[in-house]
């Protein structure tokens, strides 16, 4: 239910929870905005979200708009998101020097007694300690949102299954995940990244979900781009939250037309090499306490002792997957793992 209304109003949510860190950190860090009567700070913070809101507009067309827009637009989504980490960082450290003064392990003016004077006015101590870790925090997503998504990093993992037939031996498997395409997406960088799995080479390709990010993507402009992405034995692919709440079934149909990928939804393929078998299965994306239901069934499908790829979107199917005995799986959704937060992490 609240996964479906978030996705509903993706950007009206994003505008308020950056709104929300935007008005945390200027009641931490701007004492004239500390100073203003309460219901004004109040009304500040409706404020930055319609601003948030009208800079997120920008991007609920493909159609680029001139750069006088488009840009302060891009820093003002930057701003919001390097603002939410700002103020989590700022909220977990001020939440732990309230416990250690509870437990008494500061002074009572450093700690509970002086938040309780004035909120957000937390003494210099803290401030020393934890204007560093919020700048820190601030900086990384700000740097990742606007530059830091372009630095490519391929990991290379040797995979051992036991009993794994002589064919299958060596079979090299590129695993993607998130592309997210739609206007907030970089095609140069999309096609950089794709680039780069082709010179790798591979023997598969297994695309673990999230491939379009809002409804608004325009379908017939980025998905042709994905037929740049060749393997030997072909190309297998999820479908993830985003693509869920986009229409799974308008991109599954998408990707058969303009890729020669093959899309699973809660179904099997077999790759034949050397005349050794290899299931290839692909788990529909449900919602996160459903995320498993299909699994039962789909292992159902094999029904012989040939090895298998589980392919997911979310990683917490990891551990039902591996109690059944399926030797490798492959997710996505945590965009490598720098928002993943048990459970389910």
């Amino acid at each position: 239910m609240i996964d479906r209304l978030l996705f509903s109003q993706f950007f009206v949510s994003l505008a308020i929870a950056w709104a929300v860190g935007e008005w945390i950190l200027a009641c931490w860090l701007v004492p004239s905005f500390r100073a203003l009567p309460p219901a004004l700070q109040l009304l500040a913070l409706p404020a930055m979200a319609a601003l948030n809101r009208l800079a997120a507009s920008v991007f609920e067309r493909e159609s680029r708009l001139p750069a006088l827009i488009d840009r302060p637009a891009r820093v003002i989504m930057a701003g919001g998101f390097a603002a939410c980490a700002g103020a989590g960082a700022f909220l977990v450290l001020a939440g732990a020097w309230i416990v250690i003064g509870i437990l008494g392990g500061l002074p009572a003016e450093a700690g509970v007694v002086a938040v309780a004077r004035e909120p957000f006015a937390l003494p210099p101590g803290f401030q020393i300690l934890a204007l560093p870790v919020v700048a820190l925090a601030m900086g990384s997503v700000a740097h990742g949102y606007l530059r830091g998504y372009r630095r490519l990093v391929v990991t290379r993992l040797d995979v051992p299954i036991p009993g794994l037939p002589a064919p299958l031996a060596g079979l090299r498997v590129v695993h993607l995940s998130d592309f997210h395409l739609g206007p907030l997406a970089d095609r140069s960088a999309l096609r950089e990244a794709l680039a780069r799995v082709t010179a790798l080479e591979p023997d598969l390709v297994c695309v673990t979900g999230d491939i379009i990010d809002t409804p608004v993507a325009d379908l017939a402009s980025w998905v042709p781009e994905l037929a740049a992405v060749t393997a030997r034995y072909g190309v297998f692919a999820v479908l993830g939250n985003h693509d869920r709440h986009a229409d799974a079934d308008k991109i599954a149909a998408a990707l058969r037309r303009w890729t020669p990928w093959r899309v699973l939804r809660d179904e099997r393929a077999v790759v034949e090499v050397g005349g050794a078998q290899l299931h290839v299965l692909g788990l529909e994306d449900r919602p996160r306490v459903q995320a498993a239901d299909g699994l039962p069934r789909l292992l159902a499908t094999l029904g012989s002792a040939a090895p298998a790829i589980l392919l997911v979107h979310r990683p917490n199917v990891f551990t039902p997957a591996a109690a059944a005995g399926v030797p490798l799986v492959l997710a996505g959704h945590t965009h490598g793992g720098q928002g993943s937060t048990p459970p389910g992490s």
